[in-house]
């Protein structure tokens, strides 16, 4: 098993955010260092821990002695079935909220800059997205603000966070302080800072890669049932419908469905955008021993639907297996890429020998896995 590092923080503020190898761990109710607003939540709710990972695969010819423990990242298209939940005809943000803090001033500008929007497109942007709750920890680039700049950062929400999700399935903003997202950027030697949460694992970890095209629907897992419904992408009101649950296997890293409990709401002390104020940082952490690599991410390409249809996929490769797959082990790079093949070609992982990190990937969809290891040599 990979080890963590939860680096310790003294006292209960943060006045800056992560450094540059460090990401931060952030629980649904932490709006984290200098949130944009306060929070827009609907309803909190809390997703149960995750079953202990027990990673399976190897490199290549094993693990070398005196090498790093390893991590890995799995890469999940945005509309595989069960990525996200929700409860019916409820979203878990209030849009028109956020609109009304965000979308003028310095703070409006600051934000769209962040989100890669002009600030005029600001109230039709966020009107576009699709509120949910993320049922897996998750890998993103988050963003502070405070006194007028904006600074990005590395975190992993916990499952159970309330987000705004764009056509592709793609989280955008997170809704207990107000922040756009963006995809996660690789960190090598990963140090997790703030408080772990019962059940958190490096190895479970996952990136959200966008849909190869926008999708009408997504597929929900219902927090009050367990059951499954499907929400409209892309309109001012929610629209739901309940579905049949998927005819294939969901995506490796995605849990079965259950019921969630409900939580106290959100708070936060911010009064403005860019305000700090004591109450709004990430709890002090614990610590543990040892270092971990968060790993590249790939592009999925395979084509969405609303449900996901019957079939399996076929990892090929140097590390391929055969049945349920389990997470390989590895270490990654910050320059580390992996590409992903057409449903009809499956990848193919490669590895280079050596003292290298190694960067493991497995991108999922709804109805199936591919799997890609690549290696980089690192000078001796």
């Amino acid at each position: 098993m990979a080890a963590v590092l939860i680096a310790g923080n003294q006292g209960g503020h943060h006045s800056t955010v992560p450094t540059a190898n460090e990401v931060a761990l952030q629980a649904p109710a932490d709006p984290g260092p200098d949130p944009f607003t306060p929070s827009v939540e609907t309803q909190a709710v809390s997703a149960p821990a995750p079953a202990p990972v027990t990673p399976t695969a190897q490199h290549p010819g094993g693990t070398s002695p005196g090498s790093a423990p390893t991590a890995v990242l799995h890469s999940v298209e945005g509309s595989s079935a069960g990525l996200y939940a929700g409860t019916m005809s409820k979203p878990s943000c209030d849009t028109e909220r956020l609109i009304g803090m965000v979308s003028t001033g310095d703070a409006g500008r600051a934000w769209a800059s962040a989100a890669g929007i002009a600030q005029a497109d600001i109230p039709g942007y966020l009107r576009s997205l699709t509120s949910a709750y993320l049922r897996v920890d998750t890998r993103v680039t988050n963003h502070s603000y405070r006194s007028g700049a904006v600074v990005a950062y590395q975190s992993v929400l916990q499952a159970g966070t309330a987000v705004l999700v764009d056509a592709r399935g793609v989280p955008r903003v997170r809704c207990s302080c107000g922040n756009p997202l963006k995809p996660p950027t690789p960190v090598s030697d990963a140090r997790y800072t703030g408080k772990a949460w019962a059940g958190f694992q490096p190895t479970a970890l996952i990136v959200v890669v966008p849909a190869p095209q926008p999708v009408a629907e997504i597929v929900l897992v219902n927090v009050q049932t367990g059951g499954w419904f499907s929400r409209l992408t892309g309109r001012d009101e929610v629209v739901d419908r309940t579905v049949e649950p998927p005819t294939g296997p969901l995506a490796p890293g995605i849990p079965p469905p259950a019921p969630w409990a409900p939580s106290a709401p959100t708070t936060t002390s911010s009064t403005s955008p860019g305000t700090t104020s004591p109450g709004t940082a990430t709890s002090p952490g614990t610590t543990s021993p040892g270092t971990t690599a968060s790993g590249a991410t790939s592009s999925g390409t395979t084509t969405s639907k609303a449900t996901p249809s019957t079939g399996s996929g076929q990892p090929s490769g140097t590390t391929m297996t055969t049945g349920t797959p389990s997470p390989p082990t590895a270490t990654s790079t910050p320059t580390s890429t992996v590409t992903t093949a057409t449903p009809t070609h499956p990848a193919t992982g490669t590895t280079t020998a050596g003292p290298a990190t190694t960067t493991a990937v497995t991108t999922a969809t709804g109805t199936g896995t591919r799997s890609a290891t690549t290696s980089a040599a690192t000078p001796s």
